[in-house]
């Protein structure tokens, strides 16, 4: 068994000088890659991607960098969409008023000259979400506006992509979840940052509002049963792991929608208030909320 510990200790070891060389010269040559690309340049070494997703970890954590400054990053799986324009890292312009979305760049830090006559920025949990509020045309009921969509839980690139966008522009940010502990949950990555990453400054957007689907609005809103879902013991025991987290605990709303769904024990998606109407969400749901909000 010490030996078994020994060989893999060593192993760890191996593989953390053999991702600083890596990131030395890619440093040195002013040169950039993907975790995915250097999983694939040798996958008998690395073995599985989280192998070389703990490596990295590990290595942001000992350097105390975080890991775009070691020129190494994640691929994409966000995606943006509305009334935005900006600069790619080659000075291209990429225009978002697309009928299905553009794929968030790679290279977050090089993006430039970000413009846009958007009124707000609106995070969708789901890409199913947020085509169907392109398909619905949500600009003529909300205005004009740029979404962002994380896929579920976001990637690095999804998370920084909206942090610059803050940076950039100062539109209001809004966050449009399911009433479940997994939206809630995914809420928290945006605002506050990952648990499992250093570099949370660079990455979290504590300007993030929470518009919805919050679990009160299951009760106001009389929302059928039909498009109603039990809570699972998994959901209950995430709900508990959140209540406990201190940024959660001191935010009023956030611990407050927490409680009401383990009360009621049960969730509802975002695509349940199809239930109500089809286009419940972007004619009704979505203006009423917006229009209470103060910006203040």
């Amino acid at each position: 068994m010490m030996t078994w510990k020994l060989a893999s200790q060593r192993r760890k070891c191996l593989l953390l000088f053999y991702l600083v060389a890596k990131s030395h010269a890619l440093l040195r040559t002013n040169t950039s890659s993907t975790k995915r690309d250097i999983y694939y340049e040798d996958v008998s070494l690395w073995g599985n991607q989280m192998t070389l997703d703990n490596t990295v970890t590990q290595m942001t954590r000992l350097l105390n960098l975080p890991r775009r400054c070691l020129n190494i990053g994640a691929t994409s799986k966000g995606l943006v969409a509305g009334a935005l324009n900006f600069l790619d890292g080659e000075g291209k312009l990429v225009n978002c008023q697309t009928p299905t979305g553009i794929l968030i760049p790679n290279d977050v830090e090089k993006l430039s000259e970000f413009r846009s006559k958007a009124l707000l920025v609106l995070v969708v949990e789901k890409d199913s979400t947020f085509q169907k509020l392109i398909d619905d045309k949500i600009e003529r009921f909300i205005g004009d506006c740029i979404l962002i969509t994380g896929k579920g839980y976001p990637d690095v690139n999804t998370r920084r992509f909206l942090r610059r966008l803050w940076d950039e522009l100062q539109l209001p940010l809004l966050a449009l979840v399911d009433a479940d502990p997994h939206g809630i949950s995914i809420l928290t990555v945006y605002r506050f940052g990952s648990q499992n990453l250093e570099d949370i400054e660079h990455l979290a957007t504590p300007q993030l509002r929470y518009i919805g689907l919050q679990p009160t609005d299951i009760e106001s809103l009389q929302i059928p049963d039909t498009a109603k879902l039990a809570l699972t013991e998994r959901d209950r025991c995430l709900i508990d792991s959140l209540v406990k987290r201190p940024l959660i605990a001191q935010n009023p709303l956030l611990y407050d929608q927490l409680i009401r769904l383990r009360r009621l024990d049960c969730k509802v998606e975002i695509q349940g208030l199809t239930k109500i109407h089809p286009q419940f969400l972007s004619r009704s749901y979505l203006p009423a909320k917006i229009q209470s909000m103060s910006w203040a």
